[in-house]
């Protein structure tokens, strides 16, 4: 089997465990789980290579969506041109924090908070909505830690000797072989 068909495989079981983690949370709490479990499969990324970059990417690109969401709801109701003013303010802010692979997250999550059904004290809806968009980012975030476990650990070391090599920069040569030593 090569590398494109397991990732495959790993893709399906990670959105299926994403899915049945999701409707659990569903069951629990319909107005949050439904846009939990929406958040947890916009978040997960077929490829290995980038899975957990990607997956952080989405988690903050759905933060700015979900903050905006709700900083616009303390501003006003949702309307048409409330919507409308979340679009360009989440897509400049995407742009801004260099987000831009993850906008069209950041978009459906703003979305999701700011659409009201009636009858229903819009505040509470909003809270319960930003909550399933973080909590399905958080849960999304640990199924690709546990399957990409081997990738977040080289990733660690990586980002271990990057710092480490920043550090020793400025140092003299016998400095350097003193802290590699220990």
């Amino acid at each position: 089997m090569d590398q494109k068909q397991v990732d495959f495989l790993l893709y399906i079981a990670k959105c299926l465990i994403g899915a049945i983690v999701g409707f659990f949370i569903y069951r629990a709490f319909p107005e949050g789980g439904a846009w939990s479990m929406v958040s947890i499969l916009l978040v997960l990324s077929p490829e290995r290579k980038d899975a957990i970059n990607l997956a952080e990417v989405r988690i903050k690109a759905n933060l700015v969506g979900a903050g905006t969401g709700l900083l616009l709801f303390f501003l006003h109701p949702p309307a048409f041109f409330m919507i409308c003013l979340g679009v360009v303010f989440v897509v400049v802010i995407c742009e801004l924090l260099k987000l831009q692979v993850a906008t069209r997250s950041a978009l459906a999550s703003v979305v999701i908070i700011c659409i009201h059904e009636t009858g229903k004290y819009f505040w509470q809806v909003a809270i319960e909505r930003a909550a399933g968009v973080i909590g399905g980012c958080l849960i999304a975030l640990l199924i690709t830690y546990l399957v990409h476990y081997k990738t977040l650990v080289n990733n660690v070391k990586e980002r271990k000797a990057r710092v480490s090599w920043r550090r020793n920069r400025f140092k003299k040569p016998e400095e350097v072989e003193k802290t590699e030593v220990k």
